[in-house]
């Protein structure tokens, strides 16, 4: 009797001792996950900083009117713009602040009073401040606060130009940029891409992107992949890559160092 009692004792306290271990391995756990989390949000109030930052030196934003939160790096923007350019241009800052993994987009373009005519009349004096587009031809038509841009010019570059400065242009909605290309499709694919490669790998032009990847498609869309220091890096290859005669359009995945 006393036998089975002693190996009853036995039994029991190593029940006990492995439940206490069991308790303080979920105890060890419980802390490790909370300290990951600790650690997460504030990886997520210094994204929200930056991105506070950022914004804060933009002269056409105020961040009155914006509501902003980061959960796992993914950032949710609520709030309205007087611009569809500026609504792009947010998420363009946002996008390249360093740990932003993504952007959920709710800004809005705020409703205007302003007239077709009025809107019409001031991308027209805008596009004429640029010396190369009184040289080129483009047609803007405004209706219901969508603006239609049609011609012709010279580089898709200008093209984007164009459509970039209209959309800045406060009670602009929406805009159909249908301005075409002259050098589209007019120099053989083999001599764009050449022209693309020389101009990104000059070091005294560019010559900044990393382990730089450029192909072309057969509509002259170029295709650009490597590693930049900075966003602003990134966007002045697109820039450069669209500034090449015969490029139709440009997909930039480039990727900048730290984001």
């Amino acid at each position: 009797m006393s036998v089975n009692t002693i190996k009853g004792s036995d039994s029991s306290f190593s029940a006990i001792s492995r439940s206490i271990a069991a308790a303080a391995l979920l105890i060890l756990c419980l802390m490790g996950g909370a300290s990951t989390l600790r650690a997460d949000q504030e990886e997520d109030d210094r994204i929200l900083l930056r991105i506070q930052v950022r914004l804060s030196g933009q002269v056409t934003i105020d961040l009155r009117n914006f509501v902003m939160s980061v959960t796992d790096r993914i950032v949710t923007l609520q709030g309205n713009v007087g611009s569809i350019g500026d609504r792009e241009k947010v998420v363009r800052l946002v996008s390249g602040i360093v740990g932003v993994d993504g952007v959920m987009n709710g800004i809005t373009v705020r409703p205007s009073t302003r007239s077709d005519a009025s809107i019409q009349e001031e991308i027209m004096r805008l596009l004429e401040r640029r010396p190369r587009f009184r040289e080129q031809t483009i047609d803007v038509s405004v209706s219901g606060a969508v603006v239609r841009l049609t011609g012709e010019v010279e580089r898709s570059l200008d093209r984007y130009d164009a459509g970039e400065i209209a959309s800045f242009v406060d009670g602009v909605a929406e805009i159909a940029n249908e301005v075409k290309v002259r050098t589209e499709g007019t120099i053989p694919l083999e001599i764009v891409l050449e022209r693309v490669r020389s101009v990104l790998t000059n070091t005294l032009t560019f010559g900044v992107i990393r382990d730089l990847d450029v192909q072309i498609d057969q509509a002259g869309v170029v295709m650009l992949q490597g590693t930049a220091a900075r966003q602003s890096t990134k966007e002045t290859a697109e820039r450069f890559t669209l500034g090449v005669p015969g490029v139709s359009g440009v997909i930039n995945r480039i990727e900048v160092l730290g984001s």
